[in-house]
């Protein structure tokens, strides 16, 4: 467990930065602008083993916290 990110103490994961190549986009485009906004958005994995986490404009991940073992 020692290639795991660490965690602050209320257990939000520290890392921002995805696995590599695991950035996909949910597509729906052809739903309409309502629905392009809530669902064509893109995910990715973290190190930590929590997936799917939201991807921000700048290629990082949202805040999320490590899943429990």
């Amino acid at each position: 467990m020692s290639d795991q990110p660490t965690a602050t103490p209320d257990g939000y994961c520290t890392n921002k930065e995805p696995v590599p190549g695991t950035i996909r986009t949910i597509n729906a485009s052809a739903t309409g602008p309502k629905f392009f906004r809530l669902h064509g958005r893109r995910y990715a994995a973290c190190p930590c083993g929590r997936t799917p986490i939201g991807v921000t404009d700048r290629n990082n991940l949202h805040r999320h916290k490590q899943p429990q073992a």
